[in-house]
């Protein structure tokens, strides 16, 4: 008997249901937490069971915590300030939750969001999300802040009228309506019936779309609709009203390539067949007539009497007519419609002296980035500009899309073309000024624009104290366009007449010349003055080249001129020692104080070049090659009293292996062209010499002057040639070892123009 009650015991048993399980559970993957403290507690939740597991030592539990921290926020920060052992994982979870479980602070995070939305709103008047959107952010903001003890009992009357500055115009106006129809009671304007109201409101905008696209899939065998670009009849309601920042706007993604343009105007459109154009538009459910995916067809388009071919007349676009084929696509490029903006541009060219544009350089900042770049004032633009280079660099995102036409010189228009809207800021170098603005994109805002180079005019700026940004660095490419639309906000109204028959204006970013430089009129320079909205196609562009001496022969003339002033200016500063050693200068083009003294940059890559070289096991044959300048006096070492002088420069420099040379195997190269953000480097305030390669014609026909000809190598050429005393304090650099020793160069070092 005792044996059967045991038998029924076991039989009553509950049983595991983990042991039945024949299947394998996803891996799950940790969240990373990255410092934000709305994030912390759907983190803890999942490390909580790493942290409470007694089986798991604390050493092991603190690697845990290095890995799901998120590289280079501020918890990653907090948690490597703690040495990896046992006894301090509890001090960095203790520091951790100390950091980031802060309950007034959450509340200030969540009402701060909701005052966001509210701005928003006010800003633009209408909202760009939907409504079901909108619900669910105002939900979990209201369940966050009630989870932290902010009760809709205690503080609803603070929430309620926040929660409505978020709404739409549209739905504020329904829910007043609903309100009319009850008691007017302090009950009935309560933040729960709010949420009650807008939660009644999505699920009727989910039935009617769901009502509307049952419907027209049997009708229409269409696969989308878009409520949004519908317009709605009858008394307006915040479920019909979803899309409130575009009323009556069709959707501008391309049906063809999903671009930021109408489908009448895509480019890979006008390549394709007729029947392929098709083909998309059956695939994609769309309308044959206005190209767009609204729920309907082409017989009951209400765009018809708006659309008209220019080929046939009929109801159609151009690049649906069957009279279409690929040769029309270049004609129509160029043919605009309607617009709400317009431009106005000019664009010619012509002969004469080199005319200097208003160009500056600054500094741009977006999204957390700078940049130094070079702009340019133009007051015939309705608008500011910036380069697609630019936005790219910066990560920029665009916040509008506006449509504009171009007008050009001569009343010509061009096709409208839709460009996005960017906020960005600018300031002066010297961080003296800043201004915000906004920017339209632009693929290339404009050609070459020439930079003040000449002695001359530099030298009279200097003296009358007039210092200019855009004769410092090397960069030539315009990024930049402020208009109209900004140029008179920035002007302070001081001009300097200057003997050489320029304009220097004064702008609250710095000083710009503007003017025709003086001197003799040539027909062998050729001035061009482009348009800062239109890029024509030049065709020269597709065979230039420049980089091998091939060049315009006028454009080389200019440029061989403004050489022969700099080797006359050299040729003066020339001098030969007592033992018969040339010594030359560097050839500034600005003020030597201008140029920062580098020198934590040049450490900073001291460092890592001394560690691949320790680790290539090349360094102690690369400190020979120093050691063999220092004893022919190519280098010497900068005496300890001169080491704190201000106005001095350092290189960095790395080394260049050729084990297969049976001379040189490494030779060192400097890097003149290092710099900080917004900092000019030593190769930006040097004039760069004439491109050889245009001379090698010469040195050709030199060669067979004579029956015999003669090649000759001169060891180390341009060590041979000494630099002058005072500019050695700008050519320093760290001997190669771990050790901080600064030497300087006694000669021409490789690297600097």
């Amino acid at each position: 008997m005792l044996h059967l009650n045991l038998k029924l015991t076991e039989k009553v048993l509950p049983i595991d249901p983990l042991l039945k399980r024949n299947f394998k559970l996803p891996q799950l993957q940790l969240k990373k937490f990255n410092g934000d403290a709305r994030d912390y507690l759907a983190f803890w939740s999942q490390f909580q069971k790493i942290h409470a597991d007694p089986g798991i030592p604390n050493e092991d539990k603190m690697q845990y915590l290095v890995q799901v921290v998120e590289e280079g926020s501020k918890a990653e920060q907090l948690v490597q300030s703690f040495p990896a052992t046992t006894s301090n994982y509890p001090k960095a979870i203790q520091q951790l939750q100390e950091r980031f479980v802060r309950d007034d602070l959450l509340v200030q995070i969540y009402v701060r969001d909701l005052l966001s939305i509210l701005m928003k709103n006010a800003t633009t008047g209408r909202m760009k999300i939907g409504l079901p959107i909108l619900y669910d952010e105002l939900e979990g903001k209201l369940r966050a802040l009630e989870s932290l003890g902010k009760t809709q009992e205690k503080y609803g009357d603070f929430l309620t009228p926040l929660v409505e500055s978020c709404l739409p115009e549209e739905v504020l106006i329904t829910w007043e309506r609903s309100r009319s129809n009850e008691n007017e009671t302090k009950s009935s304007r309560s933040l729960n019936d709010l949420m009650t109201f807008l939660q009644m409101e999505v699920r009727s905008e989910e039935m009617m779309l769901l009502a509307r696209s049952g419907f027209e899939n049997k009708q229409c065998r269409r696969k989308e609709v878009s409520i949004v670009s519908e317009k709605q009849t009858g008394p307006s309601t915040a479920a019909a009203l979803v899309s409130l920042s575009s009323q009556g706007k069709r959707n501008s993604n391309c049906i063809f390539c999903n671009g930021r343009h109408p489908g009448f105007k895509c480019f890979d459109a006008r390549k394709m067949t007729r029947q392929e154009r098709l083909n998309i538009l059956l695939k994609k459910g769309a309308c044959f007539t206005c190209l767009d995916k609204s729920g309907h067809i082409s017989k009951f388009c209400d765009q018809k009497s708006r659309i008209k071919c220019k080929l046939c007349s009929g109801p159609h676009y151009e690049i649906m007519c069957k009279r279409y084929n690929s040769k029309n696509a270049q004609n129509n490029m160029d043919v605009g419609d309607h617009s709400s903006n317009s431009e106005v541009a000019l664009s010619n060219a012509g002969r004469g002296r080199i005319v200097y544009l208003q160009t500056l350089e600054v500094v741009i900042r977006g999204q957390g980035r700078d940049k130094r770049i070079r702009l340019v004032f133009y007051s015939g633009s309705m608008s500011s500009h910036i380069s697609d280079r630019i936005i790219k660099q910066l990560g920029l995102k665009s916040h509008r899309v506006e449509t504009i036409i171009n007008t050009l010189f001569g009343g010509s228009e061009t096709k409208p073309r839709e460009k996005g809207l960017y906020a960005i800021e600018i300031k002066a170098l010297d961080e003296s000024f800043s201004v915000c603005l906004e920017a339209l994109s632009e693929e290339k805002i404009c050609g070459f624009v020439p930079k003040i180079n000449d002695r001359i005019i530099l030298r009279e700026l200097k003296n009358r104290k007039i210092e200019i940004t855009d004769s410092v660095s090397g960069e030539y490419e315009i990024d930049l366009l402020i208009g109209a639309d900004l140029l008179g906000s920035l002007l302070t109204g001081e001009i300097v007449e200057l003997d050489c028959d320029l304009t220097a204006v004064h702008t609250k970013l710095g000083w710009t010349i503007m003017g025709k430089q003086k001197g003799t009129s040539s027909m062998g320079t050729v001035m061009t003055t482009l348009s800062m909205h239109c890029r024509s196609v030049n065709l020269t562009e597709m065979w230039d080249l420049e980089c091998l001496g091939i060049i315009d022969p006028s454009q080389s003339l200019c440029r061989k001129k403004a050489h022969s002033e700099h080797l006359n200016d050299f040729r003066e500063k020339l001098t030969i020692l007592p033992c018969g050693r040339y010594e030359v200068g560097l050839p500034w083009k600005s003020d030597s104080r201008n140029l920062p003294d580098n020198k934590e940059l040049s450490w900073e890559r001291h460092e890592k070049m001394v560690k691949r070289m320790k680790a290539r096991g090349f360094l102690c044959e690369y400190q020979e090659v120093f050691d063999d300048w220092e004893r022919l006096k190519i280098i010497e070492r900068v005496p300890e009293n001169e080491l704190k002088n201000e106005k001095c420069h350092y290189l960095p420099h790395r080394p260049v292996i050729k084990m297969q040379s049976e001379t040189t195997k490494i030779r060192p190269v400097s890097y003149a062209s290092a710099c900080e953000k917004v900092k000019p480097s030593l190769n930006h305030c040097l004039f760069k010499g004439i491109n050889l390669i245009e001379l090698i014609h010469d040195v050709i026909d030199r060669f067979r002057t004579y029956p015999i000809g003669l090649s000759v190598d001169i060891e180390k050429a341009f060590l041979m040639l000494s630099v002058a005393n005072q500019d050695r304090e700008f050519l320093r650099f760290f001997y190669p070892c771990d050790e901080e020793l600064v030497y300087r160069h006694c000669r021409v070092v490789f690297g600097v123009s």
